[in-house]
This record gives C-alpha cells, structure tokens and sequence, in this order.
C-alpha cells in the first residue's frame, strides 16, 4: 500500500470536512472512497456497509461488550466485497473500524459506547476496539 502526503488549504479542508461528515466519514476515507469511485470499477460502499455495522450493534444484546468481528456482516462484507473491489479485507476492516468508532464517539451509533474497564481505560482486545451497548436514561 502506498502513502501519500498531501497539503491542502483551510478552506478545501474544510468543504472535505463538511461533506466527509455528511457521509459518515473522516475526511481521509472520504477522499479514497472519490479516488475508488473515479478509478476502480467496482468501488467498496463503506458508507453502506458502516450503516449495516451500527444497525447490527444497535441489535447486541445490553451490558455485552462486544468487537466488530462479534457483527454478522462484518467477516462477510470485508471479505466478499473486498475481492469485488480489489481490496485487501485487512485495509477495508481498518478503515470501517475507524469510520465506525468515530461515529461512536461522536455519539452517532444509538446506545452503542466504548467500553471501559474498572480504572476507566477504553477496553481492546487483540487491539479491537471494544463496544457495549448501554440502556439510555432520559
């Protein structure tokens, strides 16, 4: 996989900004999905599958920590669609990892949190991120 560094001004940063976060997104995933979809064929649809993953923590079970690999789609959908798309699955589980803690810290995802252990440190296993889903008083 390649890197790139690139340099933009306030103000196209911004309008990326703006439209990254009407998709859901951060601006870098923004930005690769206008890349895939100018010059792939077939582009991964993470705002799709990131909508199929929150849908899918929103149905957990309460006060049971859970990672992504605990969703259904999530196996399927990075392995299935990556080979579509000509991506590794590893790359696509990383970005729809981020995408989707983003949107959980943001408070985006229903009653799905991070979870925290008895000191509380956000909780990881095996480096995933770990999610619970908790009863919302209001």
């Amino acid at each position: 996989m390649a890197r790139i560094n690139l340099s933009l001004d306030k103000n196209l940063y911004s309008l990326l900004q703006k439209d990254a976060l009407k998709h859901n997104c951060t601006v870098n995933v923004y930005l690769i999905t206008i890349l895939e979809k100018l010059y792939k064929q077939n582009p991964f649809d993470y705002e799709a599958a990131l909508a199929t993953l929150e849908e899918e923590a929103k149905n957990q079970p309460l006060n049971k920590d859970f990672t992504l690999v605990d969703l259904p789609s999530f196996s399927e959908i990075c392995v299935v669609k990556a080979e579509n798309a000509s991506l590794k699955p590893t790359v696509i589980r990383a970005r729809l990892g981020k995408m989707f803690n983003f949107r959980v810290k943001k408070g985006e995802v229903g009653d799905v949190f991070r979870s925290r252990n008895s000191k509380g440190e956000l909780k990881f296993i095996n480096r995933a991120a770990v999610y619970v889903r908790k009863e919302v008083r209001k």
